[in-house]
């Protein structure tokens, strides 16, 4: 009789089938995304978001929390 020694690891999701993501279509977040970072708009909203944050002084507060 054979033994199979090796071990399976429950915890690991499966590998996903390549025929399934060729074939998904993208959510509509992810298409939000896309069109953000090809129009530029992400990089402006995000300078736009350190801004607002140096202004308020929030980085600062975070500098002196984790201190």
């Amino acid at each position: 009789m054979y033994m199979d020694n090796r071990r399976h690891s429950v915890n690991r999701p499966p590998t996903p089938d390549t025929r399934d993501a060729q074939e998904k279509e993208p959510t509509l977040k992810e298409i939000i995304n896309i069109k953000l970072i090809e129009s530029g708009e992400k990089e402006r909203l995000m300078e736009l978001l350190r801004e607002r944050l140096v202004e308020s002084g929030w980085k600062d507060e975070m500098k002196a929390l984790c201190r």
